[in-house]
């Protein structure tokens, strides 16, 4: 497990809920429900709670689904796995967010969760799923990036080796950590990329419909180079 995976409070400070992404979501979901699956440590759902809209959290990691019930112990949180979690509640809106769906590294991994996550949206519900702009992270490829955060009183610094798999379309990547004078390296991890018809086009498969594509947040770029592509679709039918 990484160390960002064991530590939802460490989790927090790196990864911190983007203003734009939950005005884009609350308008999207019209007071409606929102089912975020992949919702780590439950920060969207909070947010949200905040704007008045009701949410289910829904997270393979038991540590973060535990954060996220502290973190809004009115919520409704699940453990579950993207691909397989089954719920009686569907969402107004399903989100799919942070680079979640990249962990399904083959097209018939993708199809299932595509499947699954229309399975929990409402006919004429909206699926949102936001992952890495493949097109982006080509051009703009680093073999290496460091970063460096304040937690709990402590420094950490992260100096992320990147790999690019393009027979497989995946990016690797391997965290090496320094905490003071201690010294950790994360596993392996690797991640599906995705370009934004690719995308737009395994949606669409899935049952989805009226499929729009973003750079950002409710924003489109003039050359589309935004390093997160968004895509926004419909369910439209109860079939």
């Amino acid at each position: 497990m990484t160390l960002l995976a064991s530590d939802p409070a460490l989790w927090d400070v790196v990864f911190r809920e983007p203003a734009a992404r939950t005005r884009f979501i609350a308008r999207l979901a019209r007071g409606g429900h929102v089912l975020d699956v992949g919702c780590a440590t439950g920060a969207l759902c909070r947010a949200l709670a905040r704007r008045g809209v009701a949410t289910t959290g829904v997270d393979r990691n038991s540590g973060f689904i535990a954060a996220a019930r502290r973190k809004l112990p009115t919520g409704e949180f699940v453990v579950g796995d993207m691909a397989t979690f089954r719920i009686a509640r569907r969402g107004d809106v399903t989100c799919c967010l942070g680079t979640t769906l990249s962990y399904n590294l083959t097209s018939d991994a993708v199809a299932a969760t595509l499947a699954n996550l229309r399975h929990h949206t409402r006919p004429g519900g909206h699926v949102v799923i936001d992952v890495l702009n493949a097109g982006v992270v080509l051009r703009r490829f680093r073999p290496r990036t460091r970063h460096a955060f304040v937690h709990d009183g402590r420094r950490f610094v992260a100096t992320i080796a990147h790999r690019l798999e393009l027979a497989t379309q995946t990016l690797t990547e391997q965290v090496t950590w320094r905490i003071g004078r201690s010294v950790r390296r994360d596993p392996v991890e690797r991640l599906r990329l995705f370009f934004p018809q690719e995308l737009g086009h395994l949606v669409a498969a899935a049952g989805f419909r009226d499929v729009e594509h973003y750079d950002g947040y409710g924003t489109r770029s003039r050359a589309f180079d935004g390093r997160r592509l968004v895509v926004v679709a419909r369910r439209a039918s109860r079939t």
